[in-house]
């Protein structure tokens, strides 16, 4: 039997595909596949469906089915084959068979059963129910398309090009994605750095998604450089093509990946498990194994995260530099947190190497700020200064204003750690000129309010920038800012003995171990032993499950030096102590001792 769709003729019996005189030729399980798909093109198939007729008895996992259907889009076209969440994949094209084929009953079998009806009767009723069922199969409601917002903003004036409403259409996806423009105060820029707070910005409906993109043409083509944010999940990334349209196509194809990895199915922000899930189903998407290896160096496993950033670096290929270059800039950072700096500065010497011929400039960015950092653990002051003169030369040739008041403020920051207090006041006061003359986000604000404070010898002058730190809207690179700032007041008031006020700035529910752990301080500094003990535990919980090392000691440490806590539990939070602390720690909060008391 031959069956004919597009432009294309499948025979079942030699298992070959055909476009027009053509042979196409397949692999296996895409012939399997595919021939699953033109058998039954009316059906919803789950993955598991899929498992069982292609590999049938085989041990794989579920990645190969997501590979397959991401082969045969690609020979047929995006829409050829349409995703339902949660339910499986339907062939899209109208499928008719070429050949001639057997009745269901024959002129032999209805001239046998002339003498028995109830045969014929049989016969005729099963083809009915099935023409039942197959109209039915059609009649399934499809799962919502998942709605993406671009971020459309002509106020403010940005030298980047960036996606416009004009590639609304190159990005709608009929089957997954509905787009639509939406009017934004702040630059593309300011998303990539606050992309919660882009999102609430935006003002959008509960289940729909800020999109946003940057074009950053190249010696060999174009790259894009994109980004997702939905309430407290965002996800950014980078696709490549030759020219703008097909940068597009590729953008269209990593957001269909996304979807087959279930990104969009939650708004809870992304954790190291799902993300080791996302890499066991798509281990070859780069973009995921890029954000796993982040995650587990913030959870201190950084020789593994070492492993899949290798893997990256044997992507050949001009397309796979922005790839090539985070994952030399990753492993340069984990180089320079294990004080290992002639390692560090060569992978960062690397980094360059791989954006020469790129346009790149947030990872220009990112290649500049670190070599700073290096030079100043180096001690190498000179040169320090000059690599963030040349950087904010750089941003305002680029008229990038937020970039330029970011290296302002590293510059202020890295000038009051080596003493130069003349350089220290002159970028910062350039950093508040740059947020007052360009209408940067307030949440820029937090860091200037921040340093003015540290500047102050009078820790009461302080409280007023303190204060005003706390107002102002937390975003992914602000955040230490405001811990710091609310640590401060805490510590503050706890010192004069003001624990009205103290408490009156943890306002609703406590979620996050470090304001736990303060919480549990005022109380203990009441004598409230009783009501920070489980603030104190729940800290304890909290830290190790979103692997939060400096709050988890810090909560064990307090548990263990509680005065009514059993010698059994003190001992289990001496463990702990023991196991996690560094010995510089240790000595530090005076644990030493006590282990060695304890063996």
């Amino acid at each position: 039997m031959e069956l004919l769709f597009s432009q294309y003729q499948y025979s079942c019996h030699k298992r070959v595909l055909y476009k027009r005189d053509e042979l196409i030729v397949l692999k296996r399980n895409q012939t399997l596949l595919l021939e699953y798909f033109l058998q039954n093109p009316n059906d919803i198939h789950s993955k598991d469906d899929i498992l069982d007729v292609v590999w049938q008895n085989k041990v794989v996992s579920e990645q190969v089915v997501f590979q397959t259907i991401s082969q045969l889009r690609a020979i047929f076209g995006e829409q050829s084959i349409k995703t339902y969440s949660k339910k499986g994949y339907k062939w899209q094209y109208p499928v008719s068979k070429g050949g001639v084929s057997e009745p269901l009953l024959s002129p032999q079998n209805i001239a046998k059963n002339k003498k028995s009806p109830y045969v014929l009767y049989t016969a005729i009723s099963s083809v009915f129910i099935l023409l039942i069922l197959l109209l039915a199969s059609q009649w399934q409601t499809p799962s919502p398309q998942i709605s993406l917002h671009l971020a459309i903003n002509d106020h403010v004036s940005d030298s980047q090009s960036k996606l416009q409403q004009t590639d609304i259409n190159a990005l709608s996806n009929d089957a997954l994605f509905s787009v639509k423009p939406v009017a934004v105060p702040e630059s593309n820029q300011q998303h990539f750095l606050s992309p919660q707070q882009a999102w609430k910005s935006a003002q959008l409906p509960q289940q729909s998604w800020l999109f946003w993109g940057d074009i950053y043409p190249s010696e060999q083509g174009v790259f894009l450089h994109y980004g997702l944010s939905r309430d407290t999940r965002h996800w950014q990334g980078y696709t490549f093509g030759e020219t703008a349209e097909k940068a597009m196509l590729a953008l269209r194809e990593q957001l269909n990946r996304l979807h087959d990895v279930e990104f969009f199915s939650t708004s809870k922000a992304i954790r190291l498990a799902e993300l080791q899930t996302m890499h066991a189903a798509a281990p070859n998407n780069e973009e995921v194994t890029l954000l796993l290896a982040k995650h587990l160096i913030h959870a201190k496993q950084p020789d593994i995260a070492m492993v899949h950033l290798d893997k990256l670096l044997h992507n050949q290929g001009y397309k796979q530099k922005a790839y090539r270059a985070q994952a030399q800039w990753l492993i340069g950072m984990i180089y320079k947190i294990r004080k290992q700096h002639q390692q560090s500065a060569h992978r960062l010497t690397l980094m360059n190497e791989e954006l020469k011929q790129t346009t790149l400039r947030p990872l220009q960015h990112d290649y500049i700020n670190t070599s700073a950092w290096l030079h100043y653990e180096q001690g190498n002051i000179d040169p320090m200064f000059r690599v963030l003169e040349e950087a904010i030369t750089l941003t305002k040739q680029q008229k990038e204003p937020l970039a330029q008041f970011e290296f302002h403020m590293l510059y202020s920051i890295l000038a009051k750690k080596v003493d130069n207090t003349s350089k220290q006041y002159a970028q910062l006061n350039k950093a508040q000129a740059l947020l007052i003359d360009h209408n940067l986000s307030d949440s820029n604000k937090a860091i200037v309010y921040f340093h003015f404070a540290l500047f102050t010898e009078d820790n009461k002058l302080a409280l007023p920038y303190l204060k005003r730190i706390l107002n102002i809207p937390r975003t992914a690179s602000n955040y230490w800012v405001l811990d710091h700032a609310l640590e401060m007041l805490v510590t503050y008031y706890i010192e004069v003995g003001d624990f009205k006020s103290a408490h009156a700035l943890f306002d609703g529910a406590i979620k996050q171990p470090a304001h736990l752990l303060l919480k549990a301080q005022v109380l203990l500094a009441q004598g409230l032993i009783d009501d920070a003990r489980p603030l104190l535990q729940d800290a304890f919980n909290k830290a190790r499950l979103t692997h939060n090392k400096p709050a988890s000691l810090n909560s064990a440490l307090a548990l263990y030096q509680l005065a009514y806590s059993t010698p059994e539990i003190k001992r289990e939070y001496l463990a702990f102590l023991q196991t996690n602390g560094s010995q510089q720690w240790l000595k530090q909060h005076g644990v030493t001792s006590a282990i060695a008391l304890e063996h």
